[in-house]
């Protein structure tokens, strides 16, 4: 019995020892990692498949579009018009018809209050003629005065005057109205058997070289136009690829009611052949600039600056750029470090960090 005390006495000591030993050695700890290495490494580590292009050289162009028609410039319109009220008999040309000189328009006669005006001046001037020749006859006589004879032949000029002038302006039978010009039958207000008022439209002749383009403009727009600027006309329907060069005549200082745009009037070159009422798509270049070009893909948005990724050693570096030029597809560009022929990424640069590593479709 006493030597199993001693033993579990032992054996007591030897377990406390060992405990007391553990407690009295140093702990051995890890130092903590920082959280901004671990991004750098992870950056470093990961890798990002890209395509890239070399960045180049050249002049971009900004544009704007714009839609409209042929129409006659207002000022080059001749009115084709009587000095009398008539009556429109025929019309012989059709809207958009080109006439030549000395060719019949439109076939009108007097109204018939025009040809009641005549024969009243007819009439009066028959009656103060006799009445004139009845003085005289008097005078020899000596039934009438000198102040007679003066009344009667006032009244008798007066009577010729007005028939004159009424059978001068064409009054008393069927008229045919002959262009003075060659040209384009812009507008026919006039119908068969419409009274037309004296010196009233018949028809609107253009001469094929009065032409203008009236194009609609958005109104923020116009503060890139003026009048001088070139610009691109394509007729609708047709398959001319380079287009006509206008110049602009006119930019106006309203918005249409109808369109809400402003009109724009631009002069064609004179042998563009374009109709009347024809539909014109134009071009008009509004800024351009020689410098760095990238499309749009290349660059991103960083809160309110932009930056553009570039590979160098299979690594991608962020640059800080400025945009300015903008298309809608291509934007001119500056920025420090950036230079003709570095490898620019265009796919793949949203999963970018500066650093990382890539791989994939590379410029040659």
């Amino acid at each position: 019995m006493k030597s199993l005390k001693w033993i579990s006495a032992a054996a007591m000591l030897l377990i406390g020892g060992v405990l007391l030993g553990r407690w009295s050695s140093p702990r051995r700890t890890h130092a903590p990692v920082a959280a901004g290495a671990t991004r750098g490494m992870a950056a470093r580590q990961a890798t990002a498949a890209v395509k890239t292009i070399r960045l180049g050289t050249g002049v971009l162009r900004a544009s704007l579009e714009a839609y409209g028609t042929v129409v006659a410039r207002a000022s080059a319109i001749r009115n084709v018009a009587v000095p009398f009220e008539c009556q429109v008999l025929r019309v012989l040309v059709s809207r958009g018809q080109k006439v030549l000189r000395g060719e019949a328009l439109v076939q009108v006669v007097a109204s018939p209050r025009e040809i009641l005006q005549l024969a009243e001046a007819q009439r009066q001037a028959l009656a103060s003629s006799q009445q004139l020749a009845e003085v005289n006859a008097r005078i020899q006589l000596r039934l009438a005065t000198r102040q007679d004879l003066l009344l009667a032949q006032q009244a008798e000029s007066l009577a010729d005057l007005r028939l004159a002038n009424l059978e001068a302006r064409g009054i008393g039978g069927k008229r045919m109205i002959r262009t003075g010009r060659s040209g384009i039958v812009a507008h026919i207000p006039a119908e068969p058997g419409q009274i037309v008022p004296a010196g009233g439209p018949l028809l609107q002749i253009v001469s094929s070289q009065d032409i203008e383009v009236r194009l609609g403009v958005e109104p923020e727009d116009v503060i890139h136009l003026a009048a001088g600027r070139h610009v691109r006309l394509f007729p609708v329907g047709e398959s001319r690829k380079t287009g006509l060069q206008g110049t602009i005549r006119l930019v106006t200082r309203e918005v249409d009611p109808v369109t809400r745009l402003v009109n724009v009037f631009v002069s064609p070159p004179p042998d563009s052949g374009l109709l009347l009422g024809q539909f014109i798509r134009a071009r008009i270049v509004v800024a351009s600039r020689k410098g760095l070009l990238v499309p749009r893909s290349s660059v991103l948005p960083d809160g309110n600056r932009e930056v553009l990724y570039t590979v160098q050693n299979g690594r991608a570096k962020r640059h800080l750029v400025t945009i300015d030029l903008a298309t809608d597809h291509a934007l001119e560009i500056s920025g420090p470090g950036l230079k003709a022929g570095d490898s620019i990424v265009v796919r793949g640069n949203a999963e970018l960090t500066d650093g990382m590593a890539v791989t994939g479709k590379f410029a040659p």
